[in-house]
């Protein structure tokens, strides 16, 4: 059976915007149910009820939404190459 070890106390999904996102960029809550809905965010899920661990999704967020720059990794080829 999947184990999962969570260590942190669940919260609702009103309480996990609120820890993760400052107000003035807080996506809805219809979008976090959405996430949730397509298995996008980890969640805890007891009977109808559904839960989060604040630092599991947060660490999600930093894995999977990361948008690394194209930038930075062709200045290093530039200056490798003597450029």
């Amino acid at each position: 059976m999947n184990e999962l070890k969570i260590n942190a106390k669940l919260v609702n999904a009103q309480e996990l915007l609120n820890a993760l996102f400052s107000e003035g960029c807080r996506p809805s809550l219809r979008w976090l149910r959405t996430q949730t809905k397509a298995k996008t965010i980890p969640h805890v899920r007891i009977g109808h009820l559904v839960f989060f661990d604040v630092e599991m999704v947060r660490a999600h967020l930093a894995g999977a939404r990361l948008v690394r720059s194209r930038w930075l990794p062709m200045r290093q080829v530039a200056v490798g190459n003597g450029v």
